[in-house]
């Protein structure tokens, strides 16, 4: 609110007088926590909670916008839950904006919440599912999972994220060497675990998907929204999702699972199972009966323990 005040004064008084000024301002309130997707399992009713705050100390009112609020309900205290058990098969993807205002003004930010399944089965201390492949979806390699992306923006794609991270730094002859620009790696020293053999140019090398991505589509990813099957196919967050071998073991494996192929390297076969089955619990991918028989038996003649 702004005030003036006005004097007035009779002919020859030559006084003058400047009208003081006041102005009442509002900070806008801001949001503390800045989530904009979260992965939830279905059937559980909490998603979570938004905090935001006020430099004013004024009381902040929360709501839901977007393309699926009606799904949802926030509290007054920013907590975020599903007004019904959600399934996964029914809908797994939704879309909601989070607004906070303190009644002057007001800020949102996009909320994605992507839908788990839930699966129950034990299987070496992982909980997996066990269900048969889905053969009869279609699968669109280079639309439904794009490679290579760069989540950092640092011009190194997610490849040569992978081959930098899987340097081996021990050998004087064979540093890690990157192009002019620093944007591709060029030479250095991999190990691939598949054939037990060492690489040293990084043409030689390919990043591989320890469960390739047509194993995960048929295995359940085919229901994933498209933003998780980008993320599934990029994932450097997952350590054992992608992995540095060379060109042939990468080649012979191609899209097999357990049932079908296993790596030359008699030394690595318990640690590769443990990692397919890592994958398939973290991503809820199911197993089906001819995986988890082969499974089973490497297992128990390999005398695997994990």
């Amino acid at each position: 609110m702004i005030f003036f005040l006005v004097s007035c004064g009779g002919g020859g008084g030559g006084g003058s007088s400047e009208a003081p000024y006041s102005a009442n301002t509002n900070n806008a309130p801001f949001f503390v926590n800045k989530i904009t997707e979260i992965e939830v399992d279905e059937l559980q009713v909490d998603v979570v909670t938004i905090e935001a705050d006020d430099l004013d100390g004024d009381v902040l009112r929360y709501s839901l916008g977007g393309n699926d609020p009606s799904y949802f309900s926030i509290s007054s205290q920013g907590v975020i839950t599903f007004n019904n058990s959600p399934s996964y098969d029914v809908k797994n993807e939704f879309s909601i904006s989070v607004e906070v205002t303190d009644n002057i003004e007001a800020v949102s930010q996009p909320l994605t919440v992507f839908l788990l399944k839930v699966c129950n089965e034990d299987m070496y201390s992982f909980k997996v599912c066990f269900e048969e492949e889905n053969l009869n979806i279609t699968y669109d390699r280079d639309n439904d999972y794009p490679t290579w992306q760069d989540w950092d923006g640092d011009c190194q794609n997610n490849r040569h994220e992978v081959l930098i991270a899987e340097h081996i730094n021990d050998d004087g002859n064979h540093p890690l060497v990157l192009s002019s620009n620093n944007c591709f790696v060029n030479s250095g020293k991999w190990f691939d675990p598949y054939d037990n053999l060492y690489y040293y140019n990084s043409s030689e090398v390919q990043i591989d998907h320890v469960v390739a991505l047509y194993e995960a589509h048929k295995s359940g990813a085919w229901a994933f929204p498209s933003a998780r099957k980008l993320k599934f196919a990029n994932n450097i967050e997952f350590d054992d999702l992608l992995i540095a071998v060379g060109a042939s073991s990468n080649s012979k494996k191609s899209a097999y699972d357990p049932s079908e192929w296993v790596p030359n390297n008699t030394a690595y076969i318990c640690e590769y199972v443990q990692k397919w089955l890592n994958i398939k619990s973290e991503f809820r991918l199911s197993l089906d009966q001819d995986e988890r028989n082969a499974i089973e038996e490497i297992y128990q003649s390999q005398n695997c323990s994990f």
